[in-house]
């Protein structure tokens, strides 16, 4: 594969973060004084403004949830308006009809007011007085039943009007977290854009550090780390440089990646420096016989990753005998057959089941990367 031009590596670390830190920040010229280097790039602000997306994305599923909710709630409360509409307006109709009965009922009475027995059927004298009791007794019903008829669509339209009220405050509400949400998704989807832009990094190219500048940044945290051997981080940033360079993947951001996955190198006797084998069901990774063999496998697996047209032919070296099998054929078959071959071109794909499952692994590595960019620049 032909070698790529190397672009100044401070000036392309300076762009990412300047996308990540200030919207419309403009860059120094590139051409800087030997003695006057410039400012390194916050590493963090990467590394915060993946966290605030993770943050916001999850955010915006909650109030997903909660305008489901809302909108559960306000069907719920039309089903009930509706119900209830129905009912007053029953009752009103009932109202109505009772009404005309009563009204037609006391004109009758009204009309043969002196004459009792003819309304009631009377025969005989002496039947008169109950038959009168007996009318003021009907109307008493009357205006009973009317007034239980009045009483009960009065606490309808009560209950109609509370319905109605609620109604309107749970569509208040609504959109109150539909606007919430919308304004959430506009800003989530500029920061994403940012954290795309910066962490846009091929896994393919030349790396950017030399072993020096990688060892240099690694002495100056003061780590405490455990090698196989005696091997020291000198060796391995050689190493990550080394192999990296044979297969055409960026050395410096695979020894960034190894050292968020064994913890600044604390705990890699097994020299497997790409966590490459371990599972959340896993009794343990997969142990590489040398230093250099565990690099040459991260490397190659990187490559396979990334490359599409990756295959054991191709590879400076065999396949790595301890995570494709020793047989030379089947590990051959094993590599070529990888089941995401050339899925992940870029760091930001990393994670979120590529390599790892976590969806904040490529920003954590692309900080660590940034971070070594950033030392550099500030001794260059």
């Amino acid at each position: 594969m032909l070698p790529h031009a190397r672009p100044n590596p401070f000036t392309r670390a300076a762009t990412f973060l300047c996308a990540v830190v200030v919207l419309g920040c403009a860059l120094a010229p590139v051409a800087v004084a030997a003695t006057d280097a410039p400012d390194p790039p916050d590493p963090d602000a990467y590394r915060s403004l993946a966290l605030e997306v993770s943050r916001n994305t999850k955010r915006i599923a909650d109030l997903g949830t909660q305008i489901d909710q809302s909108n559960a709630r306000i069907a719920s409360l039309d089903g009930a308006i509706g119900f209830t509409q129905q009912r007053l307006d029953a009752t009103r109709a009932e109202i109505a009809r009772y009404r005309g009965i009563v009204r037609s009922r006391a004109a009758f009475m009204y009309t043969h007011l002196h004459s009792p027995q003819e309304v009631l059927d009377i025969h005989h004298i002496e039947d008169v007085a109950p038959g009168k009791q007996y009318v003021r007794a009907a109307a008493t019903a009357d205006v009973d039943t009317m007034d239980a008829l009045t009483r009960t669509a009065q606490q309808f339209s009560a209950h109609l009007g509370d319905l109605q009220a609620s109604r309107q405050q749970e569509q208040s509400n609504l959109d109150a977290l539909v606007s919430a949400k919308t304004a959430l998704q506009t800003v989530t989807a500029r920061q994403q854009k940012q954290l795309d832009d910066a962490g846009n990094i091929t896994i393919m190219g030349d790396a950017e550090l030399t072993p020096d500048q990688i060892t240099a940044w690694f002495q100056a945290r003061g780590t405490h780390y455990q090698l196989s051997g005696d091997t020291t981080i000198a060796d391995l940033a050689a190493m990550f440089i080394e192999e990296g360079a044979a297969e055409h993947v960026r050395g410096d951001i695979a020894f960034a990646q190894s050292i968020l996955e064994t913890g600044s190198f604390a705990h890699a006797l097994d020299n497997n420096y790409g966590g490459i084998g371990a599972c959340d069901s896993c009794s343990g990774e997969i142990a590489f016989p040398t230093p250099r063999d565990g690099v040459r496998g991260q490397i190659q697996m990187l490559r396979n990753y990334a490359d599409p047209t990756s295959r054991a032919a191709n590879l400076a070296n065999p396949p790595s005998p301890p995570i494709y099998g020793s047989d030379p054929v089947a590990s051959a078959v094993a590599y070529d057959t990888f089941f995401a071959k050339g899925r992940v071109p870029t760091w930001n794909l990393m994670g979120n089941g590529n390599w790892a499952t976590a969806p904040e692994y490529a920003p954590k590595v692309l900080g660590i990367y940034f971070d070594m960019l950033a030392f550099a620049a500030h001794r260059t």
